[in-house]
C-alpha cells in the first residue's frame, strides 16, 4: 500500500507508514494550513549564528516550516601539534603549554547542517536529550540546539553532522539474516540504554534507524518521550511499544513481510520476533539484545575453533626507546572434544618520552592482564557463564586509565598511551580501542580497519574535509583527542565481529598502520605461512619503509 504522504510502499493491511508514520486507509487531512503569520525567510549565506560561531553557506532546503542550511564553524579551535593545546595567537612560533616549536599552524574548519524552524520548541526533545548527556554508540544525536532571533522573532535551531548515515529506509527488503540480527543488536542494546534513562522511541518506524555498514542507530529522535521517574505505568507501555516496533522493523527487514519467508526463519529467530510482536510484560530491550545476539551466535558459531596467534614489537629506525607494550594471552580448552579457546591481546603505544611512554603502556597493559588472570580467564577454566563482555572491557579500560593517570600525576609528566585490546572467546572477538591504534579484519578478500582512530584527521576524514589519502600525509596526522592517562576518566569505543575459518583480527600501533598501506599489510598476511611469519615480515617492511616509530603488531587467527 503505498502511503498517500511520502510515497513509501508499504505492505498490504498497513494501517501507518513505516517511513513517515502517516495514517493509511483512510482519507487523509487535506485542509489547507492557515497563513503564516510571521514571514519565515531562509537567512542570507554570510549570516552568522550562535554569537558568531556558524556561518551560513548556502541555503540546502526551505519551506513554510524549515530551512536548512550548510554552515561552517569558525570558531574551530586551532591546536599545537604536539600536545594539542589550543593557540589563541596564530603568529605564534612556539606553544605556550609545551614550548615545541612550529614553522605555521593550519586553521581547520568543520561544517554541519543547521536546521531552523520559526517555533521555538521545534526541536525541544533532542535538545532535553542533550542537556541529559546522553552518549551512546548507537545514538545519533544533534550537536546542539539553540534558540536565537537573527532578523526579527526568535527560531530554533539544531546542528548536526554534514554527513550522516543513510536511513533504514534506502534499504531494499529483505536483507540478509545474519545482517538483519546485527543491526537488531546493536539497536536493542542502545534502546535499553535509553529506557534506564526513562527516554522512549516513540512511533518506531524505518526513517528513526539510521545505517553505517553492520551498524545501526537511532536517530531523528525528535518524537522521543522523556517519561518521569515516578510514571512507571507510562514507562512500561511506552517500552512495550519500543520493543514491539524494533521488533516489527526487524521482521520487515528480514522478510520484507512476505508470509512464505517469515515461516522459513529459524525456529529460534521466528520466536524471539514473535515474541517482540506481543511485547509481554517484564521483556526488556536489554533482554531482546541478549536474545537476538545468541540468535545470531547459534547461526554462525563454528563446531569448534582454534586460535592461532604472532606477534612482535620493535623499536624501529629512530627511536632510541621502544615505547609500544603488548599482551598476547592465549587460554586453549577443550571439552567434549569441542575446542572453545579465549584468548586477550592488546597493543599500547605509549607516548611522553622516556621513563614515561613506556611506563604508561606497560601500566596499562600489567592492569589488563591482572584483571583477566583473576575473572574472565578463571571463569573460562571453570565452564560458568562468562560475564558481560563490553561491560568488562570497559571496566578494565577504565582501570588501565586509572593506573596511568595516578602515576602520571605522581611523577609529574605527560605520560599518556594508545590502546587497543580484543577479548575472543571461540570465534566471537570484542574490540575495544582508545586512541590510533588499530584493529583490523583480514579476510581471503579484503582488509577492512574495524575501530576508529581518536584522532583530528579521522575527523577530518569524517567529516569529508579531506581524503582518506590525504589523511595519510597529513601534517597533524599524530594528534590524538582521546588516550589512556589524560584525564581521570576516559571512554573506550567497542566493537563486535565473529572470526569465520581463515579469518584474522590484526592489532597494531601506528608505526605499522602509518608506515605501510592497508593493502600491503592484507598482502603480507595472505602470502605468509603463518601468522608469526606475517607479523615478522609486517615489522620488516615498516622498518624497511622508513620505521619513524615504535612498530607492534598482534595477529590472531581463526581455524578449525
Amino acid at each position: 500500500m503505498k502511503c498517500p504522504n511520502c510515497g513509501y510502499q508499504n505492505s498490504e493491511g498497513a494501517h501507518s507508514c513505516r517511513n513517515c508514520g502517516a495514517a493509511l486507509g483512510g482519507e487523509m487531512n487535506t485542509r489547507p494550513l492557515s497563513e503564516v503569520s510571521t514571514p519565515f525567510a531562509p537567512l542570507p549565506e554570510g549570516a552568522l549564528l550562535h554569537d558568531g560561531q556558524y556561518e551560513i553557506l548556502e541555503v540546502r532546503a526551505a519551506n513554510d516550516r524549515v530551512n536548512i542550511y550548510l554552515a561552517e564553524d569558525i570558531q574551530t579551535a586551532v591546536l599545537c601539534p604536539n600536545c594539542q593545546a589550543e593557540i589563541s595567537d596564530l603568529h605564534d612560533t612556539s606553544c605556550s603549554k609545551c614550548g615545541a616549536r612550529f614553522s605555521s599552524v593550519e586553521l581547520l574548519r568543520f561544517y554541519y547542517l543547521i536546521r531552523e524552524s520559526a517555533d521555538e520548541h521545534a526541536f525541544a526533545v533532542e535538545a532535553r536529550l542533550l542537556e541529559m548527556g546522553l552518549e551512546h554508540v548507537g545514538l545519533l544525536l544533534p550537536r546542539e540546539v539553540f534558540t536565537e532571533a537573527p532578523y526579527g522573532p526568535p527560531r530554533q535551531y539544531m546542528v548536526e553532522p554534514e554527513f550522516s548515515p543513510p536511513p533504514a529506509t534506502s534499504l531494499p527488503v529483505p536483507q540478509e539474516l545474519n545482517q538483519v540480527l546485527e543491526w537488531g543488536v546493536s539497536l536493542a542494546q542502545a534502546l535499553d540504554y535509553l529506557h534506564h534513562h526513562n527516554v522512549t522511541v516513540g512511533k518506531v518506524i524505518l526513517n528513526h534507524i539510521a545505517i553505517a555498514g553492520k551498524r545501526a542507530g537511532w536517530a531523528h529522535l525528535g518524537t522521543a518521550h522523556i517519561i518521569p521517574q515516578a510514571d512507571h505505568s507510562t514507562a512500561a507501555s511506552h517500552v512495550g511499544q519500543d520493543i514491539q516496533g524494533l521488533g516489527s522493523i526487524l521482521l520487515h527487514l528480514a522478510t520484507g513481510e512476505q508470509q512464505d519467508a517469515r515461516e522459513q526463519l529459524p525456529e529460534r529467530v521466528a520466536t524471539i520476533l514473535n515474541q517482540t510482536l506481543t511485547a509481554p510484560a517484564g521483556l526488556t530491550a536489554g533482554d531482546l539484545a541478549t536474545a537476538l545476539d545468541s540468535a545470531l551466535q547459534e547461526l554462525r558459531r563454528p563446531v569448534s575453533v582454534v586460535h592461532v596467534v604472532g606477534h612482535r614489537t620493535d623499536v624501529g629506525q629512530e627511536r632510541a626507546l621502544n615505547e609500544d607494550s603488548l599482551l598476547a594471552l592465549d587460554l586453549a580448552t577443550v571439552f567434549r572434544s569441542v575446542s572453545a579457546p579465549v584468548g586477550l591481546f592488546a597493543v599500547a603505544d605509549g607516548m611522553g618520552g622516556h621513563e614515561a611512554g613506556d611506563v604508561a603502556s606497560r601500566l596499562a597493559v600489567q592492569e589488563i592482564a591482572q584483571r583477566a588472570c583473576g575473572s574472565v580467564l578463571a571463569t573460562a577454566l571453570t565452564g560458568e557463564p562468562l560475564p558481560d563482555v563490553g561491560q568488562w572491557l570497559k571496566t578494565t579500560v577504565l582501570a588501565a586509565n586509572r593506573s596511568v593517570h595516578d602515576h602520571r600525576e605522581a611523577a609529574g609528566t605527560d605520560m599518556g598511551t594508545t590502546l587497543v585490546m580484543a577479548l575472543i572467546f571461540g570465534d566471537v572477538a570484542t574490540i575495544a580501542n582508545v586512541g590510533d591504534s588499530r584493529a583490523y579484519l583480514l579476510n581471503q578478500t579484503e582488509i577492512t580497519q574495524i575501530s576508529t582512530d581518536h584522532s583530528l584527521v579521522e575527523r577530518l576524514v569524517a567529516t569529508g574535509q579531506i581524503t582518506r589519502e590525504e589523511a595519510a600525509s597529513h601534517p597533524q596526522r599524530n594528534i590524538i583527542y582521546r588516550v589512556l592517562g589524560d584525564r581521570p576518566d576516559v571512554e573506550a569505543d567497542l566493537f563486535q565481529l565473529r572470526l569465520a575459518p581463515g579469518e584474522a583480527l590484526l592489532l597494531c600501533s601506528d608505526g605499522l598502520s602509518g608506515m605501510v598501506p592497508d593493502r600491503q599489510i592484507w598482502q603480507t598476511w595472505q602470502t605468509s605461512i603463518s601468522p608469526q611469519d606475517a607479523c615478522d615480515q609486517l615489522v620488516e617492511t615498516a622498518i624497511q619503509a622508513g620505521g619513524d616509530d615504535n612498530i607492534t603488531v598482534v595477529i590472531v587467527q581463526a581455524a578449525r
